[in-house]
């Protein structure tokens, strides 16, 4: 019962809630310890930009280590669990531990990392609001020397609430009462000759287009409680709603993911997104 009460207090007018519904993913720089126990911090960021300047004690893991590889490239889907777990445990990553995100800002690869831990089973992970831009922003101390951290034990645990498949989609859709789907991508990307036309050419029936800036503040810091909700209510997506977030790749919803979860909807990431619903030609589309 707490758990719908808490998911019904998202949307609407007739909540009364005036802060986020799970507020502890949410970390923010004034209370991190970076010596914290049973703590790691992931910074999210490229190898070079990791090199001029990081979070003390922070490991430098982009998401697309876990990602799995073909011969043409990378493809963006979440490698098996085991070999993930090996991964994040190697770079010393506890499935046990308090788990600290953070990338240039509240940006996709940040939320893809979030959403690729709580997948896999990790019990308490949380972004950094702002990340390492109002880190800085704020006068805060960054060292340019590189963290090893010892190697840990990543028990993966997967958790298939958090993922929404093609087939699942397909089921739900139509359900406007009880689901919302949102869709990502801009306008812009519609020239992409690779990942095909944005949300305004095509897309999956009844998704709604936010864009991950939205849910952001000038200072990429995450917006209030009632901004997101007068923006998501203005979506469709309101209370009591399971939303499911997808763009090309599963990157950039992965940030919307987290919002989401950070407002206490039941989320899942589209991981196959875009690229995969549209290679598809059996499934529907609309203008």
């Amino acid at each position: 019962m707490t758990a719908l009460l808490t998911v019904a207090a998202c949307g609407g007018t007739a909540s009364t809630r005036t802060d986020y519904a799970n507020p502890g993913l949410l970390a923010k720089g004034a209370d991190l310890d970076v010596d914290g126990a049973n703590q790691i911090i992931i910074d999210t960021r490229s190898a070079a930009k990791y090199a001029e300047g990081h979070i003390e004690n922070a490991i430098n893991l982009s998401p697309g280590a876990l990602d799995s590889a073909t011969d043409a490239g990378p493809t963006f889907d979440l490698r098996p669990a085991a070999e993930a777990a090996a991964i994040l445990g190697a770079a010393g990553v506890s499935s046990a531990a308090t788990i600290i995100v953070y990338g240039s800002d509240v940006d996709a690869a940040t939320g893809r990392m979030f959403w690729d831990l709580e997948y896999l089973g990790a019990a308490n992970v949380r972004i950094l609001d702002g990340g390492y831009a109002k880190w800085v922003a704020d006068g805060r101390p960054v060292v340019t020397t590189p963290t090893t951290a010892p190697q840990a034990v990543f028990t993966a645990s997967v958790d298939d609430r958090r993922v929404a498949t093609k087939e699942y989609i397909l089921a739900h859709y139509a359900d406007t009462a009880n689901y919302a789907i949102i869709d990502s991508r801009n306008a812009e990307d519609g020239a992409d000759p690779v990942w095909g036309p944005g949300y305004t050419s095509r897309h999956i029936p009844n998704a709604v287009n936010i864009l991950v800036d939205e849910f952001l503040n000038t200072d990429k810091t995450v917006k209030s409680y009632a901004d997101l909700t007068t923006l998501l209510d203005a979506k469709g997506v309101t209370g009591g709603k399971t939303v499911i977030t997808h763009c090309y790749v599963g990157w950039r919803s992965g940030q919307e993911y987290f919002i989401l979860r950070l407002m206490g909807f039941q989320a899942r990431n589209y991981e196959g997104s875009w690229v995969e619903w549209s290679a598809d030609p059996s499934l529907p589309t609309e203008p």
